[in-house]
């Protein structure tokens, strides 16, 4: 398991509490904004996943394709997205851990070894590549790569998976396993308890692997009931739109950031049971 993520959960289970995840997209409005916001969301979570900003998405709503357009007009591309979370890391002083979200198309045409080198340098603790399949052999040099470099290699379990597919996904997630409570785009639909419980109860029986949830998270209400079925529960899409509205009032930097952290701040504390 990578040594930060050894952390945090070391850290929740003193506390008797799951880890709360939060996603935002990298520069999103702009590079200094944004590094301003990671800055401040460290205070409230223990993971923070940055979306690497892709034109051509194809698991997110236009909550997060608005986050992408706002983040490429600002200038965002992949090596800004590794020299932001580099800056953030070092003006902080938790061990919140940093997750990079895309998609294998960015990282083919970065290159992989490229990307993987480049997200140890920035202090990446793991990648999550949303349209990797587990039996594609640029699936498995990801693989590989992350693992020799102490990362976590995140790997994405859906509704329309079987069990099948998540003893293989399970071989290459050393860290954790994220479950998307539904089949969709993010935050197009509420949180599906009910399938949350079948994923769990499924992975249950083949690992004890920290499990993740996310996608449909919205709100305090929400968070706290995943928290009692996940050890951490990834929120995102309402983040996103905090930005948004913050942006749209004219905030930027540290005023933006504050505006934002203190939503987060609310959120976070759904997660102490």
């Amino acid at each position: 398991m990578n040594k930060t993520f050894e952390k945090i959960f070391a850290k929740a289970k003193s506390e008797n509490r799951s880890c709360f995840v939060a996603f935002v997209t990298g520069m999103d409005p702009d590079y200094e904004s944004s590094k301003q916001i990671l800055i401040e969301l460290s205070k409230y979570c223990d993971c923070i996943e940055v979306g690497v900003s892709f034109n051509t998405s194809t698991s997110d709503s236009s909550i997060i394709m608005g986050a992408n357009d706002r983040a490429i007009k600002s200038g965002a591309k992949t090596e800004k997205i590794f020299k932001l979370i580099k800056q953030v890391k070092k003006n902080i002083e938790s061990d919140t851990a940093f997750v990079t979200m895309g998609y294998l198309n960015q990282i083919h045409v970065y290159g992989i070894d490229r990307y993987i080198n480049d997200c140890k340098k920035s202090g990446v603790d793991g990648c999550i590549v949303v349209d990797s399949n587990n039996e594609a052999p640029e699936d498995d040099k990801i693989f590989k790569g992350l693992t020799n470099n102490n990362m976590a290699f995140i790997k994405l379990i859906a509704p329309t998976n079987d069990s099948n597919y998540i003893k293989q996904s399970l071989k290459k997630s050393l860290s954790w396993l994220y479950i998307v409570s539904y089949a969709g785009v993010t935050g197009s639909k509420k949180v599906n308890i009910n399938n949350v419980k079948k994923l769990t109860k499924l992975i249950r029986k083949q690992s004890k692997i920290p499990i993740g949830v996310g996608f449909g998270i919205k709100n305090y209400n929400d968070v706290k009931n995943v928290s009692k079925l996940a050890d951490l529960v990834v929120c995102g899409s309402s983040i996103v739109e905090k930005i948004k509205e913050g942006n749209k009032k004219g905030l930027t930097n540290q005023n933006l950031a504050q505006f934002v952290g203190k939503y987060v701040r609310r959120l976070s504390e759904g997660v102490k049971n």
